[in-house]
């Protein structure tokens, strides 16, 4: 897979953009060949759904941070221009959810499917799920172990899993009014879990 068929398809035209023609097409580059690379160190993973999460969610911004760190950039930076990048995913995902609001019943159609959906998307090689509570209220539930902040931990920047938290806010911020999303602690960010909670609004 290449850059360009994962969710951060409008890279390229960002490097360009921040960092002129020429050199932005040599960061791009560059990019590109780390994502390759991380593609090449663990093609050894098997599951479809964690695949998934490595080629079209975590490999790319890791990439591009990577890249950034190795083009001396600040860790700080970085960080803002990679956030930069994954703000236009989740605002794109932030519509997806937006459209889910349309339909009738939205959080008792949520609560329904969420854990089916969550085994599927979420399974136990990457994701360490405790659930808490799947009432007509509220659902919730423990990541106490997540695939973004291993192989950020893995690849020795474990500063970059906060970028991948904030998506979390900006994507589930698009159920309001019907769902609201709440979290009080991620991984990423130093606590002992994520604490998930989505609340029928």
């Amino acid at each position: 897979m290449t850059l360009k068929e994962s969710k951060f398809y409008f890279l390229q035209d960002d490097c360009c953009e921040e960092f002129g023609t020429e050199a932005g097409m040599e960061r791009y580059q560059k990019t590109e060949q780390r994502y390759q690379a991380l593609q090449d160190e663990y093609q050894k993973e098997q599951n479809p759904a964690i695949r998934e999460h490595l080629l079209r969610n975590l490999f790319p911004p890791l990439a591009y941070y990577q890249t950034l760190l190795s083009d001396g950039f600040s860790q700080q930076a970085a960080l803002e221009f990679v956030e930069k990048e994954t703000e236009k995913a989740a605002l794109q995902k932030k519509a997806a959810m937006k459209s889910m609001t349309r339909l009738p019943f939205t959080y008792l159609m949520y609560r329904l499917f969420v854990k089916k959906f969550m085994t599927k998307n979420f399974p136990t090689e990457g994701w360490e799920t405790q659930w808490l509570e799947c009432s007509g209220t509220s659902i919730r539930f423990h990541l106490n172990r997540c695939l973004y902040w291993d192989i950020c931990q893995k690849e020795g920047c474990p500063e970059l899993c906060q970028v991948y938290c904030k998506n979390d806010d900006i994507a589930f911020a698009g159920l309001l009014p019907k769902i609201r999303f709440e979290r009080s602690q991620t991984l990423g960010t130093g606590g002992t879990c994520c604490d998930f909670c989505f609340r029928k609004g």
